[in-house]
């Protein structure tokens, strides 16, 4: 099943090692690399899920059957 927090689980496992290297380690901040990694790992998560959701609201928003969008071809130059 999609859609709840087991999407995020990477997130949560590299802030999780994040907190351990900064409790184990003495600079605190050698945590922040794998905090940071979680940031981006869930900014990135839920990117794709934004674009999943968008992507199934677009295929169910047709009419089953009615013909699709043409795009428009653009004019090559020679």
């Amino acid at each position: 099943m999609r859609g709840d927090w087991r999407d995020f689980r990477p997130a949560i496992w590299l802030a999780m090692l994040g907190a351990a290297v900064a409790l184990v380690f003495s600079p605190w901040w050698f945590g922040a690399i794998f905090w940071g990694a979680a940031i981006g790992a869930a900014i990135r998560i839920q990117q794709q899920r934004r674009r999943l959701a968008a992507s199934s609201a677009a295929k169910t928003s047709r009419a089953p059957g009615a013909p699709r969008k043409r795009r428009s071809r653009r004019s090559r130059k020679r």
